[in-house]
C-alpha cells in the first residue's frame, strides 16, 4: 500500500503527466470526431458526358442524380476528356454514355458504359462506384424485364428470367459507411494505448533521470498495473459510453461485455508499455519516440488497410502490438455483437506483464542508484 500510495504522489506531483493521462484524452475526445460530423458519405460529385443526347439518357442520367450518393454536377457532350475533367475541382466521378446506344437497345445489341473516378479516397471511390454500379443494374433489370416481357407474355415468368438470383446484402457492420463509426472508435482505442504508454513511460524516466531508487521492483509493477489499468478502463467507459453516444455512434454491447475485452486490453497495454519504458532515461524520451509511432501502430492495426494483405512479417509484428487485438476486439463486441478470441487477448497480457516485471528487475540490479528514494 506504501508503494501505491508513492506511485500516486508522484503522478499527481508531475503534471506534464497528469496532463497527457487525463487532459489529451478529453482534448482529443471532444474534438476529434468533429471533422466526421456528416458521417455519411453522400452527394459525390459526379461529371456525365451524353454523346447520344436521347430521352433514354437524359431519364438516366436523372435516375443517377436522384442517388442519395451521388450529385450530377455537370453534363457534357462528346467523350470523357481528362483536361475537361480537371476542370471541376470537386469532381470525383465520371460516366460516359456513348453513342448509338438507343440504337443498340432497340436491336437488343449490348452497349458499353465507361464510369470511374479519382481513386485518392478509397471509401469515396467505392462508395460512389457502387452506386452507380447500383443505378445501372437497375436499369439493366428493368431492360431486361421488358425483354423478357415481350418474348414470355406475362410479369411473373419475366421478372424471373430477367433476374434470375436476387442478391441480399446485408451489412454487419457501419452499414451506412460513415467516417465517424468506422474511424472515431478505434482512434479513441488508439488514445488509450499511447495515453498509458506516454505517461508510464514519463512515470520509469523519471526515475533514473533523477537518479531516484525506483523501489522494491514486484510491488512498483503491481502498483502500476493497479494505477494505470484503472487509468485505461476509466477511459474506455469515457470514450464507449459517453463521448461515441454523444456523437450519435451507437453500439450494442453491453456494460460486462465491453469489460470482458476492455480488461485484457488495457493490461496488455499496460505490460507492453512497462517493457517499451525500460529504454526510456528521461522523461522526454518517452514523448519524443511514442508520438511518431502513434500512426504506424494504427496503420499495422488494420485501419487505413486490412491486416491480412499486409507483408508477413508486418503481420507478426501488428499482433504483437495490444491495440491491435483490442481495437478489433472491441469493435466486434461493441458494434458486431461478435465474440472475439478471448484467449489472444489474455495471453498477450499475460505475455507482456511477465515480460515487464522481468526486464525491470534486470534493468534496476544492473542500475546504481545514488539519491535515496523519495516521490
Amino acid at each position: 500500500m506504501k508503494t501505491l500510495i508513492q506511485e500516486l504522489a508522484w503522478l499527481f506531483r508531475h503534471k506534464g503527466a497528469l496532463i497527457i493521462l487525463l487532459g489529451a484524452p478529453i482534448l482529443y475526445a471532444l474534438f476529434y470526431p468533429l471533422p466526421y460530423q456528416h458521417a455519411v458519405v453522400d452527394d459525390i460529385p459526379l461529371v456525365v458526358w451524353d454523346d447520344e443526347q436521347s430521352n433514354t439518357t437524359r431519364d438516366w442520367i436523372n435516375q443517377l442524380d436522384a442517388s442519395a450518393k451521388l450529385n450530377v454536377i455537370a453534363t457534357l457532350p462528346g467523350e470523357p476528356n481528362t483536361q475537361v475533367f480537371d476542370r471541376f475541382s470537386n469532381a470525383q466521378l465520371f460516366i460516359h454514355f456513348p453513342k448509338g446506344l438507343d440504337k443498340n437497345l432497340a436491336s437488343q445489341q449490348q452497349t458499353v458504359i465507361a464510369y470511374g473516378g479519382k481513386a485518392d479516397n478509397f471509401l469515396v471511390y467505392s462508395e460512389g462506384v457502387k452506386s452507380m454500379s447500383l443505378v445501372l443494374a437497375h436499369i439493366n433489370q428493368s431492360l431486361a424485364l421488358k425483354a423478357f416481357y415481350f418474348s414470355e407474355g406475362n410479369a411473373v415468368t419475366a421478372s424471373a428470367a430477367a433476374q434470375p438470383i436476387e442478391v441480399n446484402v446485408t451489412p454487419l457492420f457501419n452499414a451506412d459507411s460513415s467516417y465517424m463509426q468506422y474511424l472515431v472508435p478505434s482512434v479513441f482505442i488508439l488514445i488509450v494505448q499511447q495515453v498509458l504508454m506516454m505517461t508510464l513511460g514519463m512515470h520509469w524516466g523519471y526515475r533514473f533521470e533523477m537518479d531516484r531508487d525506483v523501489g522494491p521492483v514486484f510491488y512498483v509493477w503491481l502498483a502500476h498495473i493497479a494505477i494505470y489499468s484503472l487509468q485505461g478502463l476509466a477511459l474506455i467507459v469515457f470514450f464507449f459510453r459517453i463521448m461515441l453516444p454523444l456523437q450519435g455512434v451507437p453500439y450494442t454491447a453491453d456494460g460486462l461485455r465491453l469489460l470482458s475485452v476492455a480488461l485484457p486490453f488495457v493490461l496488455a497495454v499496460v505490460g507492453f508499455a512497462m517493457v517499451v519504458s525500460v529504454l526510456f532515461k528521461e522523461q522526454e524520451s518517452a514523448i519524443i519516440w511514442l508520438l511518431p509511432l502513434s500512426v504506424p501502430i494504427m496503420l499495422m492495426a488494420g485501419i487505413s488497410w486490412p491486416n491480412f494483405a499486409m507483408a508477413s512479417w508486418v503481420q507478426v509484428l501488428a499482433q504483437c502490438i495490444p491495440s491491435t487485438w483490442g481495437m478489433n476486439a472491441l469493435i466486434d463486441v461493441a458494434f458486431i455483437g461478435h465474440l472475439p478470441n478471448y484467449k489472444v487477448g489474455w495471453t498477450g497480457a499475460f505475455i507482456w506483464l511477465s515480460l515487464a516485471l522481468c526486464v525491470r528487475k534486470i534493468v534496476v540490479d544492473r542500475v546504481p542508484v545514488v539519491a535515496p528514494s523519495i516521490v
